[in-house]
């Protein structure tokens, strides 16, 4: 990527944070966040290359965490085809504040693969990750309560590891027997008692 091509990014991302922060609408944001996603992608799927019928997607689904809708860490740029098959188990429409991974919609080795290759295609186009990929904290803090890795947040919080590459490793370390947990009606109660503790200790 070339000067210009970083400033009009640099630019890109300003224009989606003042609309952000000057609570402009729902829409007019997601509007500017998938603009900047696959700008700073390259106007191509990461996945596979492809040029043709790019979007936007959220790794992390909006409906769980609405607090990530404008994540720059939470878009990657997908053709059509790659797109689908990210929604391939489930792709109903959203329901706001639904639990974790409702009706199969949050796959744990799919969002740990989606924040694996946008990392890497960070590092082979040499694009600072905290700069055109962050994740805030309390979405990591999320991911932590979430999945249980607190010690992998703490290392992005010293600048160990980039806040891109901490989300990579709580989605890829979390045990099956946890998320299956924290997926299940019983696991949202434990899960609440989890928390509940982090925050009284």
């Amino acid at each position: 990527m070339d000067d210009d091509e970083l400033q009009q990014l640099r630019n890109a991302k300003r224009q989606l944070g003042s609309a952000v922060r000057d609570g402009r609408s729902r829409k007019w944001c997601l509007s500017l966040w998938s603009r900047f996603i696959r700008a700073r992608d390259g106007h191509r799927c990461v996945n596979c290359e492809a040029a043709a019928e790019i979007q936007a997607h959220h790794i992390f689904r909006r409906a769980v965490l609405a607090d990530a809708s404008f994540e720059l860490g939470n878009g990657i740029t997908l053709c059509r085809k790659c797109h689908s098959k990210a929604h391939k188990a489930f792709n109903g429409r959203p329901t706001p504040g639904e639990p974790l991974n409702t009706r199969g919609g949050d796959d744990q080795d799919e969002i740990a693969y989606l924040f694996g290759i946008l990392a890497e295609d960070a590092d082979g186009r040499a694009l600072l990750h905290d700069d055109f990929y962050f994740i805030g904290d309390h979405i990591l803090d999320r991911f932590c309560a979430w999945q249980g890795f607190k010690d992998i947040h703490d290392m992005s919080v010293e600048g160990h590891i980039s806040r891109l590459k901490a989300a990579h490793e709580i989605w890829s370390q979390a045990p099956e027997p946890w998320y299956s947990k924290v997926a299940s009606d019983v696991g949202m109660e434990f899960l609440a008692s989890v928390i509940h503790r982090k925050q009284s200790g």
